[in-house]
């Protein structure tokens, strides 16, 4: 109980920072959507138990949670050099998918776009390759060399 109660607030939480509002009506809303969310994601009562994250998992996200983190320095950085007049090539990049599972890419995907330099733009499954705008691919090499060592890291961690 204590456990669905904690998800329903935070649900509820995470709602009213995206409003950015606390008026009556928008936390009745959102704590209505919280529960309504936690309650879905509860499960029926036969729901199978769930494993723990295994320790090579924990690593691999918090390694992923730290990349993801100097990315978001990074990007930040180019893109002040971009608005103080720095020269900047804008552009797309294609990254070979490789052997990323499709939830991998997902998790890619999210990730990457939390550095304010990079957006996914497509995952073409056709040419196997992402795709993602830069404010700076002058240097694409580069780009998916670092894409790939990230990648790497992460399954070297996980055990894969």
């Amino acid at each position: 109980m204590i456990g669905f109660v904690l998800r329903a607030t935070g649900l509820t939480a995470v709602y009213l920072l995206v409003l950015t509002s606390l008026a009556p009506g928008d936390i009745l809303v959102g704590a209505a959507l919280g529960i309504a969310l936690a309650a879905a994601l509860r499960g029926g009562r036969h729901a199978r138990p769930r494993r723990a994250p295994s320790l090579g998992a924990l690593r691999a996200a918090g390694t992923m949670g730290a990349q993801t983190a100097a990315e978001m320095v990074r990007g930040s950085w180019r893109v002040v050099r971009l608005c103080l007049g720095a020269p900047c090539a804008p552009g797309l990049v294609e990254i070979p998918r490789g052997d990323r599972t499709r939830t991998e890419v997902a998790v890619w995907g999210v990730l990457t776009g939390e550095a304010p330099d990079e957006v996914v733009v497509d995952v073409d499954e056709e040419r196997d390759v992402l795709v993602v705008h830069l404010v700076d691919a002058s240097d694409p090499d580069a780009v998916r060399e670092r894409h790939r060592r990230n990648h790497e890291r992460t399954r070297r961690q996980v055990g894969r």
